[in-house]
């Protein structure tokens, strides 16, 4: 026999398997095979298209029993079978008819099948229910198993499958093989993989028959004695299972025996929640059990909700709160049963609270992504929004009566989506209730801190643990003693000398507003409306405790609180050794009380002793030392949160780097603002004149020349914002934001100077700026507070023969204040004649105190003897203001200058020198030749000619603080037309065996003002 030769694949003829049709035909005869398919393939796409729009349909919650998605995938399974056994209907007639026919006849023909198959399949989907997608595609396939079964037994025959070409005999073709493989396998596994999702559906059935069935009642412990007192309700969450019952009875034996501590002002009720047994296998077995707890402890609570799924823990919570409107209480606690709580704490807060409404406690959770804690289609599709609202853990949470109420009120249908915590947060979303955060409740079951309230405890080990925690109260040991080996730190706490930090999860903790990410980079942060924090009230001997005497608390001081005062409080901090403390450090302090003679100073350092101020303190001026270290500062509570708890407890370490004491100065400025509030100043800070407005909370400004600047400051030009010299009220939340991010030990950069000073305040501010002016935060221009830059500053050092005109014509009508630059300054001496020489000499008490180097006297007759002088201006020119040129101040510049009247910068008026003891009688007295005088330190409104005040036992403090006060009001002619006036200050000293006088003659210049008109006169003039 010749050998068949093989032709390479390429050069092969190629036909269609089985069919014999010609080359030219294969196409064609292909194309119409697969529209044999089509059918299929449109109810496949339209069961799709349903399936997945099943979530959004349900939004909300349903309303009735509808389609769910896994018949319709089920349906697209059925549209597969229906489609193949279309194409092996299709294939075996077209291998018939081409044994028959002509290729044109059988290409005709089976046109013709498929256009039949096409309207069979439409009228089977249009004449049967379209909400039982499966039922169609089932009947669609049974009518093509009908007809393929019919075809193999009435029109099959080997000859139809055979190739021309093949000239041998071929096997006996096999009728039951053929059924099995074609038509009885796909058909079982189709059937089996229905009949398995159906299956699985019936367990896992979300929708609208749980929410229509009829419900029982609320069974077992319904009802509860009514307390008298206060009451709070507990409601601890359990289910059907023996474990749960073990932790029940476990809590009872521990924990829950504080809930029956004595306390006249409060009790506690408290009840075990379970839902309806998940089966009749569970109920037969665990009902009986269930109803002997009951009538033994009553205490449990059946509410008419599963209790299957993850789910249903929202639908029994729901339920649970609807029972306790059947309850007198103030304040609701929901817990689990796997949760150690702290009842006696809880009592003794929640009593020392009283009742309160709109009250939601917890551990907060805030700005997290919806997909956070794991995706799921409920909440995306009923809540649109790509951030969950502000949450608390359902470790433990406490809500205030009228909020429960709130939840159980609304009339609409629910969604109930699987964590319960969450659930909460979305029925009380658009509320405007704002959760409290409580670190102390502790989710992880791997942690452990003191403190705790609350902590979850692992199902492995919750007898074990539970015990132990319960019996290390009983002894007075730590509650923690012999748990958490792992040595982890909580969320929220001080992670210092543990073996994690939870920043590393990217997560940061607000210790006002709880957990939120530290990166969401999808996201842009916008700054809400409320910029500042409520503190805690002071009470000394439970949260705070004196510093300094009846003056300063570890948490405030009697001038933070007080709207009249605030401004008085002045703070330094000085870090160096004190040989640094020079001249210009001493004048720094002292223009302070020439121009404020009431502040008060507090200089906080870890060098300077007690009694360095001495000098000044003997003539009444208010400075104190206060002495800090890291023990201090961790004893006073100087820390905002965890972060900066665990840099300043890893002092030892950062005090290496080369940085750390600027650095540190930085943070103490924070803290010290924020706390308490008032002027922080640095010791370069040279004060010319006060604040018109004492209310006034301003940072200053200046420009920067370095270009890589311009990332960070507040515009193109450079514009940032220097920490040397700001006033503001306490609370305000950039400095306790800003301090977190900037001295957290876990982002600390000991190599970064300008991390935590103008770059990070310039960048918080940048990113908020609207917000905070809008709450009252003033950033003032540049000319201000920093009317020199660090690069020009040494030209006001070096002599200048204009440095008063200078002074007056340049730096005094527009600045409060000359930052001379520490750092660029330091070094060079203040030479004669300079501006600052001029400063130093108008504005010096002269009070006699010794170098600290060379431990000279430093006073003008270089001995510890200072004759008292009366200072003062010759001339003082008087600005009237005018309604008009109030309306057109639309820059609001005029509030920046200097008040009418007050003799304030170059023009005001102290005594410098004089003795260090009590003067017996000393008396102020004014008289004005045309106009009028007044003096406001003692509430005097009414402005006369002739005034005259007379003090006893004073010191040098309160005669300046008394001609601080001096105010002319010129005559309302001299106002509108301007003139001139002579104002007489006298000061007397009684010192009872002689009476010294002095007296100060000043010409006053009243300028009328300047109208709109008159300005538009100058300007026309060539």
């Amino acid at each position: 026999m010749a050998q068949k030769t093989t032709l390479p694949f390429f050069r092969q003829k190629r036909i269609i398997s089985s069919l014999n049709v010609p080359r030219r035909y294969e196409l064609p005869v292909a194309i119409l095979r697969t529209l044999s398919f089509i059918p299929a393939i449109l109810n496949g796409i339209h069961n799709l298209q349903h399936a997945w729009n099943v979530p959004v349909r349900d939004a909300g919650g349903p309303l009735m029993i509808q389609t769910t998605q896994t018949e319709y995938y089920i349906a697209v399974l059925w549209c597969i079978l229906a489609g193949y056994w279309n194409w092996v209907l299709a294939t075996s007639m077209m291998k018939r008819w081409l044994y028959h026919y002509e290729i044109k006849h059988t290409v005709i023909r089976l046109l013709t099948l498929i256009v039949v198959t096409w309207c069979i399949s439409s009228l089977i989907s249009t004449l049967m229910n379209s909400d039982d997608p499966v039922l169609i595609q089932m009947t669609i396939c049974f009518v093509l198993l009908l007809f393929n079964f019919l075809k193999l037994t009435f029109a099959s025959s080997p000859k139809y499958s055979q190739k021309i070409e093949d000239a041998l005999p071929t096997t006996r073709f096999n009728l039951k093989s053929t059924a099995v493989r074609i038509l009885l396998l796909p058909l079982l596994a189709v059937m089996g993989l229905s009949a398995f999702a159906l299956t699985g559906q019936i367990n896992r059935f979300e929708y609208g028959s749980i929410l229509l069935m009829d419900q029982e009642a609320f069974g077992l412990d319904t009802t509860v004695t009514a307390a008298t007192n206060m009451t709070i309700l507990v409601m601890i969450f359990s289910s059907w299972t023996s474990q749960a019952a073990e932790r029940r009875m476990l809590l009872r034996q521990t924990g829950l025996k504080w809930t029956n501590g004595k306390d006249d002002n409060m009790s506690i009720i408290y009840h075990f929640v379970v839902g309806q047994p998940p089966s009749s296998d569970t109920q037969a077995w665990l009902g009986p059990k269930l109803v002997d707890e009951s009538e033994k402890y009553h205490d449990l609570l059946i509410v008419p909700a599963p209790d299957r799924l993850l789910s249903d823990k929202s639908k029994k919570v729901f339920e649970a709160f609807k029972w306790a409107s059947s309850v007198k209480y103030d304040y609701l606690v929901k817990t689990d049963d796997d949760v150690y709580v702290r009842y006696d704490i809880l009592r003794e807060e929640l009593s020392n609270l009283g009742p309160k409404n709109d009250y939601w406690k917890g551990f907060v959770y805030r700005n997290m992504p919806v997909d956070h804690f794991g995706s799921t289609f409920h909440l995306e599709n009923d809540y649109s929004m790509p951030i969950l609202p502000t949450f608390t853990s359902g470790t433990l949470y406490t809500l205030s009566r009228n909020v429960v109420e709130l939840i159980t009120q609304i009339n609409h249908p629910l969604r109930f989506i699987d964590r319960d915590d969450i659930n909460l947060a979305l029925w009380l979303f658009g509320f405007d209730i704002e959760p409290i955060h409580d670190k102390r409740i502790q989710d992880d079951t791997d942690v452990c801190e003191e403190n705790l309230i609350a902590k979850r405890l692992s199902h492995d080990a919750f007898k074990t643990e539970m015990s132990l925690m319960y019996r290390n109260f009983i002894r007075r040991q730590p509650v923690c003693q012999g748990l958490n080996k792992a040595n982890k730190c909580a969320l929220c706490y001080s992670c210092y000398g543990k073996s994690n930090d939870w920043r590393a999860k990217n997560v940061e903790c607000d210790a006002n507003r709880g957990i939120s990410l530290r990166k969401q980079t999808e996201f842009k942060i916008i700054s809400g409306p409320n910029v500042k924090d409520t503190l805690d009230p002071s009470i000394i001997g439970v949260n705070d405790e004196w510093i300094v005497k009846d003056v300063l608390s570890a948490r405030t001081s009697i001038y933070s609180e007080d709207e009249t005062s605030w401004n008085l409080l002045y703070w330094v901090c000085w870090t160096s050794e004190p040989v640094t403390f020079t001249d210009r450090h001493w004048r720094a302090l002292e223009m302070v009380w020439i121009h404020e003679p009431e502040a008060a100073i507090f200089m906080i350092s870890n060098t300077l002793p007690e009694n360095f101020f001495q000098e000044y303190t003997r003539r009444g001026y208010n400075i104190q030392v206060v002495s800090f270290n890291k023990e201090n500062l961790l004893k006073w509570h100087w820390y905002f949160g965890s972060g900066t708890q665990d840099w300043i407890l890893s002092w030892d370490k950062w005090e290496k780097g080369k940085f750390f004491y600027w650095h540190l100065t930085d943070y103490i400025r924070c803290l010290l603002l924020y706390n308490y509030g008032g002027t922080y100043m640095d010791m370069d800070a040279l004060w010319t004149r006060i604040p018109p407005d004492p209310n006034l909370e301003f940072i200053g400004s200046d420009y920067s020349s370095i270009v890589s600047d311009r990332e960070w400051t507040l515009d193109d030009q450079g514009l940032y914002l220097p920490q040397g010299l700001m006033r503001f009220k306490r609370g305000w939340k950039l400095f306790r934001e800003m301090a977190e991010g900037a001295f957290s030990a876990f982002n600390y950069d000991p190599e970064c100077f300008n991390c935590g000073g103008p770059k990070a305040i310039t960048s918080y501010v940048r990113n908020r700026r609207a917000v905070l002016e809008d709450a009252g935060m003033t950033i003032l221009p540049r000319e201000i507070l920093y009317p020199f830059s660090y690069l020009e500053i040494h030209k006001l050092l070096q002599p200048n023969p204009l440095a008063e005109q200078e002074m007056k014509s340049k730096i005094e009508p527009s600045s409060w204040n000359i930052h001379l630059f520490g750092k660029m300054t330091n070094h060079l001496p203040v030479q004669p004649t300079s501006v600052i020489d001029y400063v130093f000499k108008k504005f010096d008490l002269d009070l006699p105190h010794r170098d600290t180097s060379t431990h000279k006297i430093i006073s003008s007759t270089h001995s510890m003897t200072v004759p008292m002088k009366l200072v003062g201006p010759r001339d003082y020119v008087y600005r009237a203001l005018s309604q008009r040129m109030l309306e057109d101040d639309t820059s609001h510049m005029l509030r920046f200058q200097p008040v009418p009247g007050k003799f304030q910068g170059i023009n005001v008026i102290y005594v410098r020198g004089g003795p260090s003891e009590a003067m017996p009688e000393v008396s102020v007295e004014l008289e004005a030749a045309i106009g009028r005088v007044r003096l406001t330190n003692n509430n005097e409104t009414l402005f006369e000619k002739q005034v005259t005040y007379k003090m006893q036992d004073v010191l040098m403090k309160q005669v300046n603080s008394v001609l601080n006060s001096i105010e002319y009001s010129p005559t309302k002619l001299m106002s509108a037309n301007g003139g001139r006036d002579r104002l007489k200050v006298s000061v007397v000293y009684d010192y009872g065996t002689r009476i010294e006088r002095e007296q100060l003659q000043i010409t006053v210049v009243v300028v009328e003002p300047e109208e709109e008109d008159e300005k538009m006169e100058i300007e026309e003039q060539p």
